[in-house]
């Protein structure tokens, strides 16, 4: 497989040649959209979705500030807006509650801040002082619920703590300070990233491997589940990604260079077993970076100089690459060595937008607003078997017409694949609509699935505007 695969690389790359946007960017079953170059030094990539006025934006930090990028019509990208403030030398992270944007850095003190972006594609409005003494800075920021949880973090005294968890509500504007890991775990020194999920958090501890805990609200006070410190390949423990089913989990170590992406099966999470292993070239210059999953099927793998990969991992034991897009040309396997600098390129590749576009940042050449339909594709519908979810865009109440076979399994997602409704109907009348009440659930995209006894599956994405 491997020399197909190299075989396909090169015979694109030489296709590719001659390609506009100022540049040759080989790619396979990936198509550019855009391509935006504001500022010199780019990092961290989020993505946010506005239902109230049905636009997307694609959040990318960078050595100046962050740009808040209007892609609702792929044919007329543009900054909306940005935040410019203190230049820094290294990166900023980004996640999202509702329509607030939280951007971290631990370049600099104070660099924490919470953008208002409610009044867009008009303009952002930066909230003064959120941190009020308790947040000064960090490294990596994850949302779960009205949790906000920062990895790297310093409090107002400078010291440095492991992790942190913060509460949103009832004023996501105004954050209130919740417990540090370090206060339950002084043994665990630093978390470099989390992936947090009903409150399990899978922590990427660095040099200290993965780290499993439950934060326990009621008692707030963080909870040892389990850990993975011994397995091949091991390094630094950079970040990870969770299927929808919660089965399985990929992480991606990012120092020493040449380390594969691993895939492991978190089905029992007091014993967590790699199961397989992804490089997709014999190099020792490949660097896996931050990884996105779509349903239980889909990696977007972000690898500094080799770009964004997409694999399929519906069977974990077995991922397939779908599709790529190089960002970074200047290195990397598909021009044949890589550059001094092993550690440039693709960021960070965000795929939920209900477009089904990605936006993937690259370090040294910008913003890129990809398309990858033939590679990557959330409708899994088979010929014979079609389904009409309406109305969509909805508000508590949804109608399915399906023509899958009797007992079907009806799944409510969330963009991160949290399940929210899990239900099994006897369809026996497919000329019937099935009516579902949703769940009490905020406005934005999701994701309905159907499978069936016969193994078929179709998903929907639908959105919830109240």
């Amino acid at each position: 497989m491997k020399s197909i695969r190299q075989n396909y690389y090169f015979y694109l790359l030489i296709l590719l040649m001659g390609i506009a946007f100022g540049q040759t960017y080989s790619s396979w079953r990936v198509q550019l959209i855009a391509h935006l170059k504001p500022d010199t030094y780019f990092s961290g990539c989020w993505g946010w979705y506005d239902p109230a006025k049905n636009r997307e934006y694609a959040i990318s930090g960078s050595h100046k500030g962050t740009y808040f990028v209007d892609i609702t019509n792929p044919s007329s990208v543009y900054i909306a807006d940005s935040v410019i403030d203190i230049p820094i030398n290294t990166w900023r992270e980004i996640k999202n509650y509702k329509n607030y944007c939280y951007i971290i850095s631990d370049d600099y003190l104070n660099t924490f801040q919470i953008v208002d972006m409610s009044y867009l594609p008009d303009s952002v409005h930066v909230l003064a002082s959120p941190h009020k003494g308790l947040l000064r800075q960090g490294h990596t920021l994850w949302v779960d619920r009205h949790y906000l949880y920062v990895g790297g973090p310093r409090d107002s005294l400078g010291h440095l703590h492991s992790m942190g968890v913060f509460n949103l509500h009832p004023d996501p504007s105004n954050p209130s300070f919740l417990r540090w890991l370090d206060q339950d775990f002084p043994n665990i020194f630093y978390v470099h990233d989390m992936y947090v999920r009903n409150d399990t958090v899978f922590a990427s501890a660095a040099n200290q491997g993965l780290q499993v805990f439950k934060y326990d609200s009621i008692q707030n006070k963080f909870v040892f589940i389990s850990s993975l410190t011994n397995y091949l390949e091991a390094g630094y423990n950079h970040s990870s990604a969770l299927t929808q089913d919660g089965k399985t989990l990929v992480f991606m170590d990012e120092v020493p260079s040449g380390l594969s992406i691993k895939v492991a099966n978190v089905s029992d999470i007091n014993n967590i077993q790699v199961i397989s292993y992804i490089k997709p070239y014999n190099y020792g210059g490949f660097v896996a970076h931050n990884p996105f999953i779509l349903g239980n099927k889909f990696l977007v793998a972000s690898c500094y100089q080799d770009g964004t990969l997409i694999y399929d991992i519906s069977d974990p034991y077995n991922p397939v690459l779908k599709g790529y897009f190089d960002t970074y040309p200047q290195g990397g396997a598909n021009v044949g060595i890589y550059s001094s600098n092993t550690y440039d390129g693709n960021w960070g590749s965000y795929p939920f937008f209900p477009s089904g576009l990605i936006f993937s940042n690259d370090m040294t050449n910008g913003i890129f607003i990809l398309k990858a339909d033939s590679a990557l594709s959330i409708n899994e519908n088979n010929y014979f078997y079609q389904t009409l979810v309406f109305p969509n865009p909805v508000q508590k109440e949804i109608h399915i017409y399906t023509n899958l076979p009797n007992f079907i399994h009806i799944q409510l997602l969330d963009c991160t694949g949290k399940l929210l409704m899990d239900k099994f109907i006897n369809q026996s009348n497919t000329q019937q609509a099935i009516t579902l009440s949703l769940p009490d659930i905020e406005d934005g995209v999701y994701f309905l699935q159907l499978s069936s006894e016969s193994e078929y599956r179709i998903t929907k994405k639908i959105i919830v505007k109240h």
